[in-house]
């Protein structure tokens, strides 16, 4: 996790962004949250958009190395200018380590659900030489992405995709598909101790 940058006005009090004047730049360190640096800049007014949006962006430099904007308020172009540049926007009251220890679980989560999601998307059956027949080998994929449920993996090809069998190298047939009633299972066992089942859709 990167640096916190917070605007404050001139005496580093949390302020409305159009308010502030200066970032304090808070860094992790053992034993607490500590400010690594500040950078003051003019205070931006909202006149123009693009005015606006160009003064915004010329803060972007002063805050390098953060994850982390918060502060005040914070909404319009400049939102828009932060949010574009791939930061994490917070508003917050006070400045204390468990507020930004907090902000920090709170990015951290939502990055893991975008790995998980990512992971899903990665996870697919693979159309194989005859047109509707997928294959996908859910002990393997579960192997590498431990953190992925079977339904996680399997229901958006199960519910959007157009298939005739799907071939599936697992464990055990997942009860969520064998008790749904949608789907005909037929199942085989392999010499390594793992199943085939064949799934197709009810008629």
């Amino acid at each position: 996790m990167g640096d916190v940058a917070i605007f404050t006005n001139k005496d580093s009090e949390i302020c409305d962004f159009f308010e502030s004047s200066r970032f304090l730049v808070f860094r992790k360190v053992s034993g607490g949250w500590r400010v690594a640096r500040e950078a003051r800049y003019e205070t931006v007014a909202p006149t123009s958009p693009a005015r606006t949006r160009a003064a915004a962006r010329q803060l972007l430099p002063l805050i390098a190395g953060c994850d982390i904007v918060a502060g005040g308020a914070l909404f319009g172009i400049p939102y828009t200018v932060f949010d574009q540049a791939g930061l994490h926007i917070f508003e917050i009251g006070a400045i204390t380590d468990d507020v930004l220890d907090e902000m920090c679980s709170d990015v951290e989560q939502v990055q893991a659900q975008h790995a998980r999601d990512a992971a899903a998307s990665a996870v697919r059956p693979t159309e194989t030489r005859t047109p509707g027949f997928y294959e996908l080998d859910l002990i393997e994929a579960q192997s590498t992405y431990p953190e992925l449920s079977s339904k996680k993996i399997l229901t958006d090809f199960l519910e959007n995709t157009p298939f005739l069998e799907l071939h599936l190298r697992c464990k055990h047939v997942p009860p969520w598909i064998e008790n749904s009633g949608a789907y005909c299972v037929q199942q085989s066992n392999a010499k390594d101790g793992a199943i085939t089942a064949i799934i197709s859709k009810q008629c």
